[in-house]
């Protein structure tokens, strides 16, 4: 099970393998993605789409190779796998056996080729990052390292792996992971702050303003180096040109980052980065080197829009972390009382008022960020997409669309608002261009929810094109294939009829988990013995949907989960209702987000559904797990 990973709270809240061999695009549909103000949408008749190749384990990143080749590592996998632009064949390249797989954000994250690979330089290095396990089976301690490893042209494998840098924080969420060759001849990491203070790990004291010691540097204690971006020379080491940052020198270059996945260098060496707000103000950057980027104190601007601090780490433990409003004993921090000097975005996606109806329209899918997964700075140059010109792409999970923000001529800003390109109910991961410059490939990912582009709901979990790379071009006919409606603005969503009876419902508070409080009489009556299975069980499917079906499947056969379907285990009640509460091996405990009439729903759905007749898990039994 997994709690959604871009999800954040209401102002109250922050007051207080298989896959479709064609590429569906159609047009005319219902559903789109929600956006709080009306954007442009591409003219997508400029492009052709296929679908190049399927099955890939949750992609997470795609370099362009030497070899006119598409070089990617797949998530859940732990494979390094090289893809043929001309017929999608997928060849392995590296299967790790030490990579710690997570529901969301652990596994084989980034990838980087050397600029001299196959060269004949003998630089025929590739650099990826990655998530172990430092702890057991049962009580997982994970960490990320960086691992340079040797092609070997003969053995067409990747050989003589080398630890560059371990030890590195990483947790169940947020681990970003992004991992650049920069053009300076370093190596570029992004670290996000692991999900501290917010959904299962509101308790998690959050780092990203935390700078180390002159003696955790010595001691290779990187603790603090969650929520930043490393710059590292190529062995690892701490590069003597890095920013003195309160008098000490380590690998970080920035800090004050949330979730930054996506890196990328434009002209002149200058380095961008997406990364995830908390509902709203997902933010594009201009990184600079000891640049303070505010989080967690400030979301976006330092304008009091929409978001205050709320330091859980410090509140005392007899404090529900439902509580609202939020007792003065919790520690909060409205944006206008930083007071350091900090770095301004160049926008953000999307700066709402206070009184936005954020987690009430259709849940986080319908809150106003899109989840930007990656980046990729482009120069259309002569014979590229003229409309993208000088232009950062921001594939996007929540919208399955390719995000396209101009920049300014010196591309120190950015010129107006983004345009919504490329639409399909998919989650975008990251995003290349082949040497062409014309040819768009897409990474989606293998499970999830998204915005609903069929029918008359919000969102879905039905992904159309799973773990798949997709492949648009510039220039070409479309052979009779539309795309899906552009954004829709918040008053649009309101006007129809939200989301639909039979999409995942957003069913739980989004800032921590945990079923809102006097939110209607679903979550008010308990399951008993005597309750019908059949009425629970459709109240358990929806929260099913939005917490379990990320890692167990939307037809409980598995995944990064185990698979429930005709699970045996499940006959076992107080055993069920322990794992739920309680965590198992790699499944984290959900005794501390999820209510007791929530489990219950939720295992009652799951142990009469896909095979299984179990009957009912009574609230009194999850109780009697705590």
């Amino acid at each position: 099970m997994a709690v959604n990973c871009v999800t954040n709270g209401r102002r109250n809240r922050f007051l207080a393998t298989a896959a479709s061999a064609a590429l569906v695009l159609s047009a005319g549909l219902a559903g789109a993605q929600v956006i709080p103000e009306e954007i442009e949408t591409g003219d997508a008749s400029l492009f052709s789409s296929r679908v190049l190749t399927t099955g890939l384990d949750n992609p997470w990143a795609m370099r362009w190779g030497p070899d006119d080749m598409i070089w990617l590592t797949e998530r859940t996998s732990g494979e390094v796998t090289r893809v043929d632009p001309a017929n999608g064949a997928q060849q392995v390249l590296l299967a790790l056996d030490d990579v710690y797989t997570g529901p969301q954000h652990e596994g084989l994250l980034g990838l980087a080729l050397h600029p001299e690979l196959m060269q004949g330089t003998g630089n025929d290095y590739v650099y990826i990052g990655y998530t172990v396990n430092d702890g057991t089976a049962e009580e997982p301690d994970p960490s990320a390292q960086i691992v340079r490893y040797t092609y070997d042209d003969d053995l067409q494998q990747l050989v003589e792996p080398t630890i560059l840098i371990e030890g590195l924080p990483a947790w169940n969420d947020h681990n970003a992971g992004r991992v650049v060759f920069g053009p300076d001849g370093k190596i570029y990491y992004s670290i996000g702050e692991q999900g501290a203070n917010f959904g299962r790990n509101q308790r998690r004291p959050n780092l990203a303003q935390v700078l180390p010691t002159a003696e955790e540097v010595e001691n290779e204690n990187w603790r603090t180096y969650s929520g930043k971006i490393l710059r590292l020379d190529p062995d690892g080491s701490i590069p003597e040109d890095n920013p003195e940052i309160d008098g000490v020198r380590s690998h970080i270059y920035s800090y004050g980052h949330r979730n930054p996945q996506g890196l990328s260098f434009g002209p002149d060496g200058r380095l961008y980065e997406a990364e995830h707000g908390p509902a709203s103000d997902d933010e594009l950057n201009l990184i600079q080197a000891g640049g303070n980027y505010g989080w967690p104190r400030v979301a976006g601007n330092i304008d009091d829009k929409a978001y205050i601090y709320i330091n859980w780490s410090e509140a005392p433990e007899d404090v529900s972390l439902n509580a609202d409003p939020v007792p003065d004993s919790v520690p909060q921090f409205p944006e206008s009382e930083f007071e350091g000097d900090m770095v301004a975005p160049l926008a953000t996606f999307w700066t709402v008022e206070d009184d936005y109806p954020i987690g009430e329209i259709c849940g986080y899918i319908c809150d106003p960020t899109i989840a930007p997964s990656s980046l990729f700075y482009y120069d259309a140059g002569e014979d590229g997409i003229a409309e993208w010109d000088n232009s950062v792409l921001l594939p996007t999970l929540k919208h399955g669309t390719l995000y396209v923000q101009e920049l300014s001529e010196d591309g120190t800003a950015a010129e107006g608002d983004p345009v919504a390109w490329l639409s399909t109910q998919n989650r975008y991961r990251d995003v290349i261009l082949g040497p062409d410059n014309r040819t768009v490939f897409i990474a989606t990912d293998a499970f999830g929810s998204a915005a609903q582009k069929f029918g008359e709901g919000l969102n879905t979990s039905v992904l159309h094109n799973p773990g798949a790379i997709l492949m648009f071009t510039y220039g070409e006919e479309g052979e009779g294939l539309g795309f899906a409606d552009g954004p829709e603005t918040v008053q649009e969503a309101r006007a129809g009829d939200g989301a639909s009876a039979d999409a995942p419902q957003e069913w739980e508070d989004p800032e921590t988990g945990k079923a809102g409080e006097g939110e209607g009489p679903e979550t008010a009556a308990s399951v008993t013995e005597d309750s019908n299975i059949d009425d629970v069980a459709a109240l358990g499917g929806p929260k099913y949907a939005e917490t379990c079906a990320m890692c167990h499947g939307p037809s409980g056969n598995g995944g990064a989960g185990a698979v429930l379907a005709e699970n045996e285990n499940l006959a076992d009640a107080g055993f069920v209702a322990d794992v739920l509460v309680h965590g198992y091996g790699y499944m984290p405990a959900f005794g501390d987000q999820l209510g007791d009439n929530d489990i219950a729903e939720i295992t009652t759905y799951i142990r009469n559904s896909w095979g299984n007749d179990f009957g009912v898990l009574t609230t009194e039994q999850v109780k009697d797990a705590r």
